[in-house]
């Protein structure tokens, strides 16, 4: 399932740049939960960012290109596969190539173990699922 949010200008459009810190920047977001793919749309939305929205890995590789991501967020476990083997496949497709795409891991699960393993895997950053939207958009600015 795909759902794509394009930040719309609103009527005052002379809103002060950092309103929307994410104006421009293009976001992938790979998430099967409802209620934190809403909270997530809200906040990406909310400071200006254009979001493809994905509920399976497939659905997101079948986006790289269309969509042109700057950045990736994408849930850990995902119903078809899951986060680490998405973003092998990313790594795989970069390898040889000038492009990266930058990726935060988002999760419920917060072992150290999990966080190393999608460190390992390709992601830049690896996010528990109770952050707040300073850190969000921080972590994503500082990767964009």
């Amino acid at each position: 399932m795909k759902h794509r949010l394009s930040r719309a200008n609103p009527p005052q459009a002379m809103q002060a740049q950092s309103a929307q810190p994410l104006a421009s920047v293009r976001v992938l977001l790979v998430e099967d939960e409802f209620d934190v793919a809403n909270l997530l749309l809200f906040i990406l939305n909310e400071a200006g960012a254009e979001i493809m929205w994905v509920t399976q890995s497939a659905d997101a590789i079948a986006c790289l290109q269309e969509f042109c991501p700057d950045i990736l967020l994408c849930n850990v476990r995902l119903p078809d596969r899951d986060g680490d083997w998405l973003i092998g496949e990313i790594r795989r497709a970069e390898s040889g190539t000038t492009q990266h795409l930058p990726a935060i891991a988002i999760t419920s699960y917060t072992r150290e173990v999990a966080a190393e393993k999608m460190l390992q895997a390709g992601f830049e950053r690896f996010l528990p699922k109770d952050f707040d939207t300073a850190q969000l958009i921080s972590t994503i600015l500082d990767l964009v």
